[in-house]
């Protein structure tokens, strides 16, 4: 346990304890979790191009994460996305919709690039984790 009760995890195919920041930090019962993106546990990117198969492969990726907690996505209660193309929100949120099915987390939206070209999406979550 680090200060103030905080712990990290690394979860397999998502970080390690040699990355800069972990996949997610618990607080109590508040799971943050790391941005995600659609590169899958080999660090293959998912869905070159389509913002959709990017979205969908971010939001696994995330489960991921809250599996890590026995927690699902109905845990998360708000995220931040960013997309590095307005353009591309319409498709981002039909993936959002069919991912997250009748779940609707808050959310924010910020068009930015991204750290690489390629990665169309990425998004971080505060999930949960209380009785």
């Amino acid at each position: 346990m680090g200060a103030a009760g905080l712990t990290n995890i690394d979860v397999a195919g998502m970080t390690t304890e040699a990355s800069p920041f972990p996949s997610a930090t618990r607080a109590g019962d508040l799971v943050f979790v790391s941005g995600m993106v659609s590169k899958d546990e080999n660090k293959v990117l998912v869905g070159k191009g389509d913002i959709y198969a990017q979205t969908v492969q971010t939001l696994k990726n995330l489960q991921t994460v809250l599996a890590a907690y026995d927690l699902g996505l109905d845990a998360v209660a708000t995220t931040t996305v960013y997309i590095n193309d307005a353009a591309m929100a319409g498709e981002y949120n039909r993936a959002w919709v069919d991912t997250f099915g009748g779940h609707r987390p808050s959310r924010a939206t910020i068009v930015a690039p991204l750290l690489a070209p390629e990665l169309l999406v990425e998004v971080q979550a505060t999930a949960w984790a209380g009785k």
